[in-house]
């Protein structure tokens, strides 16, 4: 039985990445365990200036005071040029979020004040409700994860590129149960790139919207164990009737 791992522990990595350029993906948040001065804990997205989408089992547990949002951020360990360091209000947990099977892994952040919009920080579109994505489809995630195995973390946002998997090839993978409808699936049959703890709750982007969410896989960019993530389009319904 695959252990299913949330991407979280401990920090983050995208494996097998390159350094963004400053402002590339400027609705890429740091969410903060412990309030606006606190460490890294998840990824996560703007979707408008007060407004997070983030993984549910970054949220799971968690109360509203005890976590902050990082806008504007590139480096993890510095402070940059728009970067704002936000309080959050409201934690809007999916419902029906499985922890045991991380089904419906989707969470919303409401900040207690405004984003200043700019070119280093602005909101992605979310799809199309039920869009899907075929197989092969390049898309792109980014994070601070560490770049190995509990390694340590990057100091600069990274982006990787990779493929996306078919839910059946995923199924072949983890178990027929184990993938549902909402989740989507990448990564190359080689392993080698991939989502990993840290990343957790962060982007992947199919063309210049949110198509999914980073939410788990088993180990990082291992061969034949694609990443999974929280497909979007399932939940545009949610996510617009809970902001």
């Amino acid at each position: 039985m695959l252990l299913r791992t949330p991407m979280m522990r401990g920090g983050g990595r995208i494996v097998g990445g390159s350094d963004a350029s400053p402002g590339e993906f400027p609705h890429q948040i740091t969410l903060l365990r412990g309030g606006p001065d606190g460490s890294l804990m998840c990824g996560g997205s703007l979707v408008s200036e007060k407004w997070v989408v983030t993984a549910g089992h970054c949220c799971d547990g968690q109360s509203a005071s005890r976590l902050g949002v990082a806008v504007g951020s590139h480096n993890l360990y510095q402070d940059d040029p728009d970067q704002e360091n936000i309080q959050v209000k409201t934690v809007v947990l999916h419902e029906d979020y499985d922890s045991f099977n991380i089904e419906n892994d989707i969470c919303l952040l409401e900040l207690e004040s405004a984003a200043t919009f700019g070119a280093n920080v602005k909101a992605i579109a979310l799809p199309k409700q039920n869009e899907e994505y075929d197989e092969g489809t390049m898309c792109t995630v980014t994070g601070w994860g560490t770049t190995s195995e509990g390694g340590s973390l990057a100091s600069v946002l990274q982006k990787v590129t990779v493929p996306v998997v078919s839910d059946k090839h995923c199924r072949d993978s983890y178990g027929a149960s184990s993938v549902t409808d909402s989740m989507i699936c990448a990564g190359l049959d080689q392993g080698g790139k991939d989502s990993c703890q840290g990343d957790s709750g962060g982007p992947f982007m199919c063309g210049n919207q949110l198509s999914g969410v980073v939410s788990w896989g088993y180990g990082c960019a291992e061969a034949g164990y694609p990443g999974v993530y929280t497909q979007t389009s399932y939940f545009v319904d949610w996510v617009n009737n809970n902001m």
